[in-house]
C-alpha cells in the first residue's frame, strides 16, 4: 500500500503501521465499546509527538482523496484509552497512542505535563509518588488527555473544579499538520476552546495541568478520603432518595465545606442481594467519624448493609475495575440535572428494573445519580473555559451494557427514557447533556451559552476549516 509505505519513510524507526494483514491489528482495534466499532484501514502507533506530526502532515498531501475524505468526516482519528465511541474510521487510519506515554510531575511548580496516551492509572501513580494529586476520571483506564479536554469532571471536583478548568497549557496538532502550543500568552482562545471542546480543533500530544498536595483531599494522613456503601431494596427508592437530598441539598454548591463530598446513588444488580438493589456510595474528604455523621440519615433508614473506609488517592478507581474491560455493548451518558427528585429517581429505579427482566445480557447496566458538594476554593473554578457547566453539579448517569447487538435499538430506546423520566420537571431550553459523552445532542444542549458556541464556531473555521477533526461548529 503506498500510503503505509509513504508514513513508514516520515516517520520514527520502529514505529508500527498496522493493517489487517497484520497479527497485532485485532489487538490494537479492541476498544471499550463495539458500539459502532467501524474497521480502519491502518492504524498507527506514534512513539514521539513528531510521529504524530509526521502522521497528520503527510495524510494530506499522501492521500489524493483527502478533501473528499475531510469532507466526509472519515480521513483519520486519534484514540487513547479506546473508551470514546468516536475513536473508530472506516477504511481511515487510527492515530493510536497508546505507545506514546510521558507524566513530567513538578511538584515546586504545582505542575504535571502529560504526554500522548497516558491513562488515568499511570497519571494516580506518578502524582501519588510526589504527594499531588488534581482532578481526575472514575476510570483507570481511561485516556487522561481526552478526559481532561472534554471537560473532566470530577469525584474531586468539590476541591478543585472541573479537570478542563485545571488546563494550563497545551500542543496541538492542526488539521495542517501543525504543532502549536496553546497558553495563557500564545493562543489563548484556543486554549480557552481547549478547555471543554478541545477534541473538535486537532489533535491534543500533551497538556499541563495544575496540581495540587494531597493534604488538600485530607491532611492526616493527606490523600486520604472515606468511601461508605449503604445498600438498601429498590422498593426504598423514593424514601432514600428524599434523605440524600436532604443531606446534599438541591443547590450543593452551597454547602459549608464541612459537608464536603461526592457520590454515587445506583440502582444496580446485585447476586448477593438477589438482584437489583440500591446503592448509596458517598466520598466524604474528612475523617470516618464525620462521613458517619453526615450520612447518619441514611444509616438510620436501617439498609440492607452498610459499611465505610479509607481510600488513597492512588486506588481511586480500583473499586470501579469491573467496568473498564474492553469488548461487548456498552453506552456511557451523562445528564445533567437541575435538583434530585425522589419521584422521578423511583421511576429511573422501575425502569431499570424493566431493562433488567426484559433485555438478556444486562445485568451490568447502572443508573446512577451523581452528586458533588461545595464550591473549589482553589481559584480553578475562576478560569475561563468553553465547558460551560460549572453550576452543574448533580448528574444522571447512564451505563446500559449488553452482550448482543440485535438489541441495540432497544437499549438505547431505555437511556432515552431514563433522561426522559429525569428532565420531567425541566424545561427543554434547560435540558444538559454532557459534552464529553454525546455528540448527537443539540448543541445547545451541550454548550450553553450562546455567545460561547458562536465562539466556538469562529475558532474552528480558523483551525480546522475542512472539518477534519469532526463536523462540529461549522
Amino acid at each position: 500500500m503506498h500510503l503505509v509505505e509513504s508514513l513508514r519513510d516520515k516517520v520514527s524507526k520502529g514505529t508500527p503501521i498496522l493493517t489487517k494483514d497484520d497479527n497485532e491489528f485485532t489487538d490494537a482495534h479492541v476498544r471499550w465499546t463495539n458500539i459502532d466499532r467501524k474497521t480502519p484501514a491502518v492504524i498507527v502507533q506514534p512513539l514521539s509527538e513528531d510521529d504524530v506530526v509526521a502522521v497528520v502532515r503527510n495524510l494530506r498531501p499522501c492521500l489524493y482523496k483527502v478533501k473528499v475524505a475531510c469532507a466526509a468526516n472519515v480521513p483519520f482519528v486519534p484514540a487513547s484509552g479506546g473508551h470514546s465511541e468516536w475513536s473508530t474510521v472506516e477504511d481511515g487510519i487510527i492515530i493510536d497512542l497508546s505507545k506514546y506515554k510521558q507524566v513530567s510531575v513538578d511538584a515546586d511548580q504545582r505542575t504535571v505535563t502529560v504526554r500522548g496516551g497516558v491513562l488515568m492509572k499511570e497519571l494516580q501513580i506518578a502524582l501519588s509518588e510526589q504527594g499531588q494529586f488534581t482532578a481526575i476520571a472514575n476510570g483507570n483506564t481511561v485516556g487522561v488527555i481526552p478526559y481532561v479536554i472534554g471537560g473532566g469532571i470530577s469525584s474531586y471536583s468539590p476541591i478543585v473544579g472541573y479537570a478542563c478548568e485545571n488546563l494550563l497549557s497545551a500542543t496541538l496538532v492542526t488539521s495542517t499538520g501543525t504543532l502549536t502550543t496553546c497558553s495563557s500568552s500564545q493562543n489563548p482562545a484556543l486554549l480557552w476552546a481547549l478547555r471543554g471542546a478541545g477534541q473538535f480543533f486537532g489533535i491534543t500530544t500533551s497538556i499541563t495541568l495544575r496540581i495540587y498536595p494531597l493534604s488538600l483531599i485530607h491532611p492526616s494522613p493527606p490523600g486520604i478520603r472515606q468511601i461508605g456503601v449503604v445498600f438498601f431494596p429498590p422498593p426504598r427508592a423514593a424514601e432514600v432518595c428524599q434523605t440524600l437530598k436532604n443531606i446534599v441539598g438541591d443547590s450543593p454548591g452551597e454547602n459549608p465545606d464541612k459537608h464536603i463530598s461526592s457520590g454515587h446513588f445506583m440502582s444496580m444488580h446485585n447476586p448477593d442481594f438477589g438482584g437489583q438493589v440500591l446503592m448509596v456510595a458517598p466520598q466524604y474528604f474528612g475523617t470516618g467519624p464525620e462521613l458517619q455523621k453526615t450520612f447518619q440519615p441514611i444509616i438510620d433508614l436501617e439498609p440492607l448493609h452498610h459499611q465505610h473506609g479509607p481510600s488513597n488517592f492512588e486506588e481511586h478507581s480500583d473499586h470501579l475495575g469491573w467496568m473498564c474491560p474492553k469488548g461487548e455493548y456498552k453506552r456511557f451518558s451523562q445528564t445533567g440535572l437541575v435538583g434530585i427528585n425522589p419521584a422521578n429517581f423511583a421511576r429511573l429505579v422501575d425502569l431499570h428494573r424493566e431493562l433488567l427482566e426484559t433485555i438478556p445480557g444486562t445485568e451490568r447496566s447502572v443508573f446512577t445519580i451523581e452528586w458533588h458538594t461545595s464550591t473549589p476554593k482553589t481559584g480553578a473554578r475562576e478560569t475561563e473555559t468553553a465547558f460551560g457547566m460549572k453550576g452543574v453539579e448533580i448528574w444522571l448517569n447512564i451505563l446500559t451494557w449488553y452482550t448482543d447487538p440485535g438489541y441495540h435499538a432497544q437499549v438505547l430506546q431505555f437511556d432515552n427514557r431514563a433522561q426522559e423520566i429525569m428532565r420531567a420537571d425541566t424545561r427543554e431550553d434547560a435540558y444538559i447533556a454532557y459534552t464529553n459523552t454525546s455528540r448527537n445532542d443539540p448543541v445547545e444542549w451541550r454548550y450553553k451559552d450562546p455567545k460561547a458556541v458562536e465562539k466556538l464556531r469562529a475558532l474552528k473555521r480558523e483551525w480546522d476549516p475542512d472539518g477534519c477533526f469532526t463536523k462540529e461548529f461549522l
